[in-house]
């Protein structure tokens, strides 16, 4: 967990997967929920002990940011002096944070992708057409690396994927020269939307 000060009235908090209090998804934590607002609440005391970033009778606004390589950020802003206790406001959106047309998975070997696959399923999370244009795998030098192509930063479970997909692997590149490696010295394993294939097709339903 990590405070950055951005100005007075405005400060960035950095956590990781694993940092997510209590076990929570992702989807949880930004919920409208009172756990999640008492463990916000935690957080900005938290924030207040390490650089100061008062929000005690302050009305704030949070902005929640899910990054690709597994991290996630929250922008937190004070506004206007409130005469009685503060309250936590809901995350509003969860926004793109790379330049990069690509994001690449790494993961050690095929049974892990479709451990991964299976988990999607299990957590309802289906429709990945329409979470990016193009979802391939590639296999270069003994492991299994999973390109996403234009990312649609609208998809209603992006939270979802980016909080799931690292408990199976790791956040690698989203540069472009990489995919070029891949596509010149990798194999395609599956093109076009590998997760949905692989659940359609490598997965014991039963």
């Amino acid at each position: 967990m990590k405070f950055q000060k951005l100005s007075e009235n405005k400060l960035k908090i950095i956590l990781s997967n694993d940092e997510l209090p209590n076990s929570q998804s992702f989807d949880d934590f930004v919920s409208d929920s009172s756990d999640a607002k008492h463990t916000f609440l935690e957080i900005l005391e938290k924030a207040y002990d390490e650089v100061g970033f008062n929000t005690r009778d302050y009305k704030i606004k949070i902005d929640a940011s899910a990054l690709k390589n597994g991290n996630f950020v929250f922008t937190v802003t004070r506004l206007v002096k409130m005469k009685k206790n503060i309250k936590s406001a809901k995350p509003k959106k969860i926004i793109k944070e790379f330049n990069s047309n690509y994001a690449i998975y790494k993961f050690d070997n095929f049974d892990d992708f479709c451990n991964f696959c299976e988990f999607a399923t299990k957590i309802d999370l289906y429709n990945l057409n329409n979470f990016a244009k193009k979802i391939e795998l590639y296999l270069y030098n003994n492991n299994y690396y999973l390109s996403i192509y234009k990312i649609n930063e609208n998809f209603s479970n992006i939270g979802k994927f980016y909080s799931s997909i690292t408990e199976f692997c790791r956040f690698y590149s989203s540069k472009d020269l990489f995919i070029c490696l891949l596509k010149e010295k990798g194999k395609l394993i599956i093109k076009h939307n590998a997760i949905e294939i692989c659940q359609n097709n490598f997965i014991n339903h039963n």
